[in-house]
């Protein structure tokens, strides 16, 4: 068997082959398996929301995860807060089957360090993604952490813009900045996703990218406020801008001229209507 490996640079998740070539496994099985283990950190995806978007039936999807859990690929644990009592429900996904009890304690510990279970494999086909580092600066954009969560929870609301970890604190100075601004976070969330092509988004992050550097409409000035008077504060007329008003001046406005006259008769009679005008008299037609 030949084979043609374009090792890919970013945009994609390392997958055991013991996963791929398992004899047990069908193939839902391992694809909702890679699909959970291709979820950023801190996604709220779960098994469920996973299985709603596969074209595949409820039967087919609970079959698939029995298998899943019968090889030691996803484990269930219940915990009962003491204080409250209340119940919560923790699903845990492996790229290594767990089988005893203490390795599936250590991977359900807060601390999140994993089991040494087995020897090292080799690495995969593929590097690391280029050009991403996940270290955030010590002294970052006080909106950063806010940012970058909303950044990566993006592919909860649209699926055509999953970002990485990566990509999402490289990205979230841009979003930390419009946050710090005043924008709320429904407002950012509903202009990155609206209106968005129907055509395939190849690279969410380049395209996300794209609009929130786009520079937001500034909205139009406003009137300069009119000056006020310095005794009444009543506004002065708009062709002046200091001092007081005409009537703390103690001056009266000029008066028009008294009418007079054929004027006076005018403004007394009101306005007059046009004349007709008179049709030309016809001189008698002679016999």
């Amino acid at each position: 068997m030949l084979q043609h490996v374009i090792a890919p640079t970013r945009f994609f998740s390392q997958t055991p082959n013991d996963i791929i070539r398992h004899p047990r496994l069908n193939a839902l099985a391992v694809r909702l398996l890679q699909w959970a283990l291709s979820l950023p950190p801190g996604s709220r995806e779960t098994i469920q929301t996973i299985g709603e978007k596969m074209p595949e039936g409820r039967i087919a999807l609970r079959n698939a995860r029995k298998q899943l859990e019968a090889e030691g690929y996803v484990h269930t644990q219940r915990d009962q807060d003491p204080a409250t009592g209340r119940w919560t429900t923790q699903v845990l996904v492996s790229n290594v089957p767990l089988r005893t009890p203490e390795e599936i304690a250590a991977a359900f510990s807060p601390t999140g360090t994993p089991p040494p279970v087995g020897v090292p494999a080799p690495r995969a086909v593929g590097a690391s993604p280029q050009g991403e580092n996940t270290e955030v600066a010590n002294t970052p954009h006080p909106e950063f952490a806010r940012a970058a969560k909303l950044l990566a929870d993006l592919g909860d609301h649209e699926p055509r813009l999953r970002l990485s970890f990566a990509e999402a604190c490289r990205l979230a100075p841009l979003a930390a900045q419009q946050l710090g601004d005043g924008v709320t976070e429904r407002a950012l969330r509903t202009a990155l996703t609206a209106d968005l092509p129907a055509k395939p988004i190849h690279t969410p992050a380049g395209f996300l990218t794209h609009r929130l550097a786009l520079p937001r409409p500034t909205p139009p000035p406003k009137p300069a406020p009119r000056a006020e008077c310095a005794l009444c504060r009543d506004p002065l007329p708009h062709a002046q801008t200091t001092g007081i008003c005409t009537p703390c001046t103690g001056l009266t406005p000029p008066q028009p001229a008294p009418l007079r006259g054929p004027a006076l008769a005018r403004a007394a009679l009101g306005p007059r209507m046009p004349r007709r005008a008179s049709r030309p008299v016809r001189p008698p037609r002679l016999a």
